[in-house]
């Protein structure tokens, strides 16, 4: 049997190309800027919504300073992520860039989580990757 965490992966996998060239439309009519802005005020309203159908409280009667740091981190590096992943699929092919993303994340989460966060990392993670750079080097060649 299938565990949920594969179908779920496989669900963000569907959906994550619809996106991207849903977001290729719509960033042909309208400026990066205003789609991040009408999309994330579209998210924020769907979850108010959904708290208050739950009657959950819209933000935790206590919050500890650290997580509202990592919060406001998080805020910011959202904004960034949005911006540059429009920025890209406006100016550049949607295909190669969706192709290339999550090797190329993959590479760097393991990287950070090995310098930064003193994650172990084996021979087979590091041939894993080289094989998923040469990968991306032939996919990147082909899609050009």
């Amino acid at each position: 049997m299938i565990s949920s965490f594969y179908i779920l992966i496989c669900i963000l996998a569907i959906i994550s190309p619809i996106n991207a060239y849903n977001r290729e439309i719509i960033l042909k009519d309208i400026p990066i800027e205003n789609e991040v802005l009408i999309v994330c005020s579209g998210v924020l309203l769907i979850y108010i919504l959904s708290q208050i159908i739950r009657r959950k409280s819209l933000i935790p009667n206590s919050i500890k300073s650290e997580t509202v740091k990592y919060l406001i981190i998080n805020t910011l590096l959202a904004a960034t992520v949005l911006f540059l992943g429009g920025y890209i699929i406006k100016h550049y092919d949607v295909l190669r860039f969706k192709a290339l993303q999550k090797p190329i994340y993959l590479f760097f989460l393991v990287v950070i989580a090995c310098l930064i966060y003193r994650r172990k990392c084996n021979f087979q993670v590091v041939l894993g990757i080289g094989l998923l750079i040469g990968g991306c080097i032939l996919v990147d060649r082909n899609l050009k």
